[in-house]
């Protein structure tokens, strides 16, 4: 039998189905349809005539990698014109916040670049790069939160500011915050350590505790990144003083100046929350990342680090079962949680490992709602078993 992690996937219409063809995916999500389990061996004309009934095409298991007319601009999305926030499926806006997260990824390296040399920042590109990322979390917020989980500890510096930038501006608009304040939000996100830059690397990359001058060396940084941005042109003061006080905390215990209270502009403690949040669930050269779960639980035990009712509310959308979170079941599989069809108690699994930890191909859809004798017994850190969502965003892109 051939090996199937080594088979293309060919896109066909369903008339064009014969016996003994394997169907992977869909033109639309298996929860959709009747199937019970993704991946149908066809066998007969009926299974052709069923699948014919709910789908133009489908993609089948193919030994030929695909024509080039195949894989050209069919499947790159189209980006939304700026400002377009008409509502989209999970399905469909997946691909658009990938575009959006790899642009605005290439972006904050580049921009680390000109700082380090010297040159002036393209402040237009960032103010673009961001009103994409509020739009995206308009038309469907799970999709771009989908890609914090992505996690890289050898770029930990670009993508914890991009990362950042995306749960600030989630938050922000989950609780019902003013455009253009957001906007002046994530430019801060974005740039939030972008003092880090002036930090030498043998404290920044240090994998183990920091000596009392190495951390005082570290707690500069707000201040650095204030240096470097406050001839920025267009940069607002809203904007550095989320530079400045990312590290600041309302009972006064942080730093760089111990502000605490109102003297705390309230969308930096939003940004705080959402530093502290993608901090602890990152691998560093110090530390293993928690997960979702844990990390949420340690925040919370913070007394009077964070406001607390955008702790809660931050809490309140991420759920028990962030999107894009990787978990266990009590059948040993692993899976990431997608978004179920309306918000309920249970999450909906996309498993992509088996009880052994072996790869499913294709992946299972797993509605816990739907199939009680399934549980999660634990949540797992971004990466584990050597898997991350963006080897699987695929699967809810077709």
């Amino acid at each position: 039998m051939a090996d199937l992690m080594a088979l293309y996937k060919k896109k066909i219409e369903v008339r064009d189905l014969r016996p003994g063809m394997f169907v992977e995916a869909l033109d639309r999500p298996w929860l959709e349809t009747p199937y019970l389990l993704e991946g149908i061996a066809i066998e007969n004309q009926n299974d052709i005539d069923e699948l014919q009934s709910l789908c133009a095409f489908v993609y089948i298991s193919s030994d030929e990698p695909p024509a080039e007319e195949e894989t050209a601009s069919d499947d790159t999305p189209k980006m939304p014109a700026l400002g377009d926030q008409t509502p989209r499926s999970f399905r469909q806006e997946l691909p658009i916040a990938r575009a959006i997260h790899s642009n605005a990824k290439s972006l904050v390296t580049n921009l680390h670049e000109d700082v380090r040399e010297g040159e002036k920042l393209d402040t237009a590109a960032i103010a673009e790069v961001v009103e994409r990322m509020m739009d995206s979390v308009a038309r469907h917020p799970d999709a771009l939160v989908w890609f914090s989980n992505l996690k890289d500890r050898d770029e930990y510096t670009a993508v914890h500011s991009l990362n950042v930038c995306m749960l600030a501006v989630t938050l922000a608009a989950w609780v019902g915050n003013d455009a253009r304040a957001i906007k002046e939000m994530g430019i801060g996100a974005l740039l939030h350590d972008v003092g880090k830059l002036k930090v030498p690397l043998e404290v920044l990359n240090k994998p183990g505790k920091l000596t009392d001058a190495e951390y005082a060396i570290m707690k500069k940084h707000p201040e650095y990144g204030v240096e470097i941005l406050k001839n920025s042109p267009d940069l607002t003061p809203a904007s550095l003083e989320i530079v400045r006080d990312h590290h600041e905390r309302l009972n006064g215990r942080g730093y760089p100046a111990g502000r605490k209270g109102a003297e705390i502009s309230y969308y930096s403690q939003i940004a705080a929350i959402a530093d502290v949040y993608d901090a602890m669930t990152s691998d560093r050269v110090y530390q293993k990342g928690r997960s979702p779960a844990e990390a949420l639980k340690l925040m919370m035990s913070f007394d009077g680090d964070f406001n607390d009712e955008l702790l809660r509310q931050f809490a309140d959308y991420l759920g028990d079962y962030p999107i894009g979170s990787m978990v266990e079941l009590n059948t040993g599989e692993v899976g990431f949680v997608i978004p179920s069809q309306q918000r309920q108690e249970k999450p909906t699994i996309l498993l992509v490992l088996d009880y052994k930890k072996r790869r499913y191909f294709p992946q299972r859809v797993r509605d816990l709602m739907r199939f009680p004798k399934f549980h999660v017994t634990r949540m797992l850190a971004p990466g584990s078993h050597g898997v991350d969502v963006d080897d699987y965003a695929e699967a809810w892109e077709l």
